[in-house]
């Protein structure tokens, strides 16, 4: 996967991405979490087959990320994104489950979104700049492409400062993840915690705004992800990037 191809999905899979307006899948502005809990997204399940698909079709999914971690006890560098996951998700359901239904349809969109963002930020993307650079200029290329991917997410609900906050908040997890990536080998683990945090915040948002209150949650995360990008700037200390 060279780079020009790894540029060249990222702007088809941001295209698939925003693709809600002209596909049918929001009828006006509204927030991220009642996009995510009001039905399956068309856009995020297209984004996620495509780069599937690109990784599939690249005939080098082992080096992608697409294996098992290797070895196979490096999978226990993920218990700190998991062990903050889990902890939100707890917080979450604190104040009470958001109807049955609701759930799974989150459920479902924030895999999608998992799968989809990991594939291809953590995949492809990041696969393609280590062919031009070296470890810590494709980490923070990389999260950097993938935290001003979310700022597009002002264009959706009209939020555009807190599509700011979620691009730097995208930015920090973006060092950790790609972290995580390089020191397993593989996409597997990080996708499974990213699937989970996601689905604990947009659980905890849906939930406060039926009480019509506002969670903090978002804003504690945000806080969260600091340490993590710590933890993935120590993943990535010299001596254990091989």
């Amino acid at each position: 996967m060279t780079l020009t191809r790894a540029l060249a999905a990222l702007a088809v899979w941001l295209l698939l991405t925003v693709s809600g307006r002209w596909l049918g899948a929001d009828t006006g502005q509204q927030s991220l979490a009642a996009s995510v809990g009001g039905g399956i997204g068309l856009p995020w399940l297209l984004a996620a087959a495509f780069a599937f698909a690109v990784v599939l079709l690249s005939g080098q999914r082992r080096a992608l990320g697409l294996g098992a971690p290797a070895p196979l006890k490096s999978a226990w560098l993920v218990w700190p994104p998991l062990l903050y996951s889990l902890l939100m998700l707890l917080l979450a359901w604190a104040g009470g489950w958001p109807p049955r239904e609701v759930l799974l349809i989150v459920a479902i969109n924030t895999a999608l979104v998992a799968l989809s963002e990991e594939l291809m930020f953590r995949a492809i993307l990041l696969h393609g700049l280590l062919q031009r650079l070296t470890v810590w200029p494709a980490v923070l290329a990389g999260s950097l492409l993938f935290g001003l991917a979310h700022s597009v997410n002002g264009l959706a609900t009209g939020d555009f400062s807190g599509a700011l906050w979620q691009s730097a908040a995208a930015f920090l997890q973006g060092v950790c993840y790609a972290a995580i990536r390089l020191r397993t080998r593989s996409v597997w683990p990080m996708l499974v915690v990213h699937g989970v945090w996601d689905f604990a915040l947009v659980t905890a948002t849906l939930s406060a705004s039926a009480e019509g209150e506002a969670s903090i949650l978002p804003y504690a995360a945000l806080l969260a992800v600091l340490p993590l990008c710590l933890y993935g700037v120590y993943l990535l200390r010299p001596g254990q990037r091989a």
